[in-house]
């Protein structure tokens, strides 16, 4: 028969009950608590961007020259043109003007190409085409509009 010490509990082995670990004391040493993240600070906001195949290469060699991810490369370029708002803003205001351009002239070259018929088929019908002088300054000044637009773009590039 076990000896009655009028007390319940662990023996007086220093062990837990049943084997189990003996309880902390003073001279155990402990890990100090981690602290967790909120949920809120774990994941970050994600944005998906579309490019295309050229357009990825050239986002993608200027991070490799930079020692970048492509990701943080252009998370750093998008904040860095968000804080110089008034320059970006110039620069895409110069690119809609530029279109703008490009489409005008299309539409001025389509008109052209309408006179440029009309003399054709006024030359092979053996007459005297009128109007021949003025369409030709119209197409030159058409191409120059172009070429000047496009030479906007590819500065861009």
């Amino acid at each position: 028969m076990a000896q009655d010490t009028g007390r319940r509990g662990a023996a007086d082995e220093g062990c837990g009950a049943e084997g189990g670990p003996a309880p902390r004391t003073s001279t155990t040493r402990t890990r100090p608590q981690r602290r967790t993240r909120t949920r809120q600070n774990k994941q970050r906001a994600a944005v998906s961007v579309r490019l295309s195949t050229t357009e990825r290469a050239q986002v993608k060699a200027a991070a490799d020259h930079t020692g970048a991810s492509l990701a943080k490369f252009m998370a750093q370029a998008s904040l860095a043109a968000a804080h110089d708002i008034n320059r970006v803003a110039a620069n895409l205001l110069d690119l809609r003007g530029t279109i703008r351009e490009l489409v005008a002239a299309r539409t001025e070259l389509a008109r052209i190409g309408n006179n440029v018929n009309q003399i054709a088929r006024a030359l092979n019908a053996g007459g005297d085409p009128v109007g021949a002088e003025a369409t030709l300054v119209a197409v030159r000044r058409a191409a120059a509009r172009v070429e000047a637009a496009a030479q906007v773009l590819a500065e861009r590039a």
